[in-house]
């Protein structure tokens, strides 16, 4: 895909930017390039992935972006679903006017919201002692963008119904409405539709809102970005503390399976405390797996079946269960490190608990460490 802009900042030729580059698509690289221009080189929108599904919402986001109706993004809780209504700015003719933010769940009363959103005129409430004037206001001309719509109260549903399909707006306390000329970009990972039939959020509202719908996947359906995502993260750390860590080989095969139910949120979490627990060059499961959602991890599948239940359960020594069937080839080495990930999350991240849990004798800890690296059990 090629897009045309005259204004956009390039990337530097520097090591770093290339590594970018072949994480993200020409789209992403736009809009990354538009951010830095927008919000200065240290606010970029880096939306990083080139798994078919990444590049089906970005070709959407710069589809959508042409127009002036409303976006609805919807995804799980970590997804990025803020970067992406940002994207839909910066490649729009409303990135010229601001992009303002809304959080809808901040706002538990109707009369607060409405007066934030729409504002209000003085001796509207109690302490209304001035007129004020909303986010709606603020955003002329751009983009406001409603975090978790979902959660608006009923009364601010009535009102932002009226906003979009009227466009204008009536403070509260006021007779008066005026005309806005504002974009509106909202997102929720809530079922609207199910409350929709539930009769907690507005039918016509629903429909006003999903004129564009942009729904962005979760990571466990974005292939092999979740690799992208790490090298990304563990850069930025590395260059920030100018350090050289890694993820280890062994780390890398251990979260291959992990279904990252907190999605890029939870992934960005993880890299930042595994790159602060390591002392060393490698950033080993040890560091990370006990902030790891531990039933969110797959079970472990060899075919001598479960071999830590032999272990943990029934008593018997890691040397008869493991060791020896690997010895003999009737176990390989994927499936050890299988294992032994896995008695690290039962450990929560010590190998001298896991040893005892695999019912090793504490004169043989040395003897099973030298075992794990000798086998390229355990990176050094």
């Amino acid at each position: 895909m090629s897009v045309e802009s005259p204004n956009v900042v390039p990337f530097p030729p520097v090591a770093a930017d290339r590594k970018l580059r072949s994480a993200t698509t020409e789209t992403a690289q736009l809009i990354r390039a538009k951010s830095i221009e927008k919000w200065r080189s240290n606010l970029p929108v880096e939306l990083i992935g080139v798994s078919p599904k990444m590049q089906e919402a970005l070709d959407k986001v710069q589809k959508f972006a042409k127009f002036q109706q409303t976006v609805l993004i919807t995804g799980e809780s970590g997804v990025g679903k803020e970067f992406f209504a940002k994207a839909c700015y910066l490649l729009s003719p409303q990135a010229i006017g601001p992009f303002v933010v809304v959080n809808c769940p901040q706002y538990s009363e109707g009369s607060l919201t409405v007066s934030e959103l729409f504002g209000h005129v003085k001796g509207s409430f109690t302490g209304a002692t001035a007129d004020h004037k909303g986010l709606f206001d603020a955003a002329d001309g751009g983009v406001v963008f409603l975090d978790e719509v979902g959660d608006l109260p009923p009364s601010a549903q009535t009102m932002l119904l009226r906003a979009l399909a009227e466009k204008e707006v009536k403070p509260l306390g006021s007779n008066k409405t005026y005309s806005v000329n504002v974009r509106v970009i909202a997102a929720t990972n809530r079922p609207l539709r199910e409350m929709v039939e539930t009769g907690k959020f507005r039918q016509d509202l629903y429909f006003r809102l999903r004129y564009f719908p942009l729904d962005i996947p979760a990571l466990r359906e974005r292939e092999a970005d979740w690799k992208l995502l790490i090298n990304y993260f563990v850069d930025k750390l590395n260059e920030e503390y100018k350090l050289k860590k890694i993820f280890s080989p062994t780390s890398l095969k251990f979260l291959e399976h992990y279904p990252w139910p907190g999605n890029v949120r939870e992934l960005r979490s993880i890299v930042t405390i595994g790159f602060s627990m390591a002392e060393s060059k490698y950033i080993e499961p040890d560091h990370f797996v006990c902030e790891l959602r531990q039933s969110s991890l797959p079970p472990v599948d060899t075919k001598k079946g479960d071999l830590l239940q032999k272990m943990v359960e029934d008593g018997q020594s890691f040397w008869d269960a493991v060791h020896e069937p690997f010895l003999e080839r009737d176990l390989n080495r994927a499936q050890v490190r299988e294992v032994v990930a896995q008695g690290l999350l039962a450990a929560r991240g010590s190998y001298r608990r896991m040893s005892v849990l695999f019912n090793i004798k504490p004169g043989h800890y040395q003897k099973f460490m030298d075992f794990l690296r000798h086998h390229r059990l355990k990176s050094e």
